[in-house]
């Protein structure tokens, strides 16, 4: 930080952060120089995904189904949570629209910058009758997991959308929001209540009567070559949201799990929703801590296509631990293409392989959505 003669701070990239930059800057002019495997899309056949307003129904039911939840897609990894016994209060991760591309990434936004595309959020949010605004002035708790800008860039546009809603997050997503009047009296910093370990209590939020949403520790898997695209920490609140991609700080990074109550007040679903790929270790603690949580009759991983084969064994320890009925795919379009485009399967990953990889844990029981598609569970 420097102070000006005037005495007005300016803050100034430090060496660490400019030279960061300037990496990522670099790594991804040349990977749409190389043509290399990071800059092919693939075809999302191989996911088989659920089109937008198709319903695809996950039917755990033992004996008798007694009750149900739809998960509507809503861009990127975002997801309208909806538990049918009582849809007066309903949950949300932060959803994705604006997507800039590779090439606007290496050479517009350094110049230009990049800000949220407001028509195009309107348009997307309009095409997906499932996420209407009458539902989504509904939603009570929005879950964001790291900062980065296809979490967060859209947040702000939207929370005028969901007067009710509270921003969980780290305190760097908590931050960054600050100059967002619409979130100043509802940001939730979840750094002092998330779990770290099984050793330690998890703190739980209700959500109204049927929801209740707990924090654990994640992390981040790289996103080019061992690097990671924005790293670091938002420690101050900011007074203007960022100029560039560049600015939405990671931050620490959280997983949480939200629990659809019953009557009596045990969870009949646990959706265990986290929006970065992470090591063994990492996975292996947020299982031990799922553990010992109160019993579920029925449990849905939303998992994350984007970097899967960053870090070694993921999703794999993560479903070993938690035995899922079912696996919901997340951020696996190419968020570097327009959002109302046709989808392909995100930048760097092998599909088939992914496949591969859930096979063992679920078997075919799983579904990529597309945005506006429904997952209903029913059990």
């Amino acid at each position: 930080m420097i102070v000006f003669p005037t005495g007005v701070r300016r803050l100034v990239p430090t060496k660490r952060a400019t030279g960061t930059r300037l990496s990522v800057l670099l790594a991804l002019l040349s990977l749409v120089l190389s043509g290399c495997r990071y800059m092919r899309t693939g075809d999302p056949a191989v996911l088989r995904p659920t089109a937008p307003g198709e319903v695809h129904l996950v039917d755990v039911c033992k004996r008798q189904c007694t009750d149900s939840a739809d998960v509507v897609a809503a861009g990127v990894d975002g997801f309208l949570i909806m538990p049918w016994a009582d849809t007066t209060q309903l949950v949300m991760t932060a959803p994705s629209f604006t997507n800039p591309t590779i090439w606007w990434m290496t050479f517009g936004d350094w110049l230009l910058g990049t800000r949220p595309d407001t028509a195009r959020i309107t348009r997307r949010l309009n095409a997906m009758p499932a996420a209407n605004a009458s539902r989504l002035a509904r939603v009570g708790a929005l879950l964001v997991g790291h900062g980065h800008y296809d979490h967060l860039m859209d947040v702000p546009p939207l929370l005028p959308r969901m007067p009710d809603a509270r921003v969980f997050g780290s305190s760097t997503v908590i931050n960054l929001l600050a100059p967002v009047a619409a979130a100043e009296p509802r940001r939730v910093s979840v750094d002092s209540i998330a779990a770290r370990d099984a050793r330690h209590g998890v703190t739980a939020y209700d959500v109204g009567p049927a929801l209740r949403v707990r924090a654990m520790a994640w992390e981040h898997a790289p996103n080019i070559g061992g690097l990671t695209v924005a790293p670091g920490d938002q420690r101050t609140p900011r007074r203007t949201l960022p100029r560039t991609v560049f600015g939405w700080k990671k931050g620490a990074v959280y997983a949480y799990a939200v629990d659809i109550l019953q009557r009596d007040g045990t969870a009949g679903l646990r959706l265990f929703f986290h929006d970065a790929a992470a090591g063994p270790e990492v996975q292996r603690r947020a299982g031990e801590i799922v553990a010992g949580l109160p019993s579920t009759r029925t449990t849905v991983v939303i998992a994350v296509a984007a970097n899967f084969d960053q870090l070694p064994l993921y999703p794999d320890i993560l479903l070993a631990h938690l035995a899922p009925d079912h696996v919901i795919l997340g951020h696996w379009d190419d968020f570097f293409r327009s959002s109302e485009k046709p989808e392909r399967v995100v930048r760097g990953i092998d599909a088939r392989e992914l496949v591969r990889r859930l096979a063992p844990y679920v078997g075919t029981h799983w579904n990529a959505p597309r945005a506006g598609a429904i997952t209903r569970i029913r059990w």
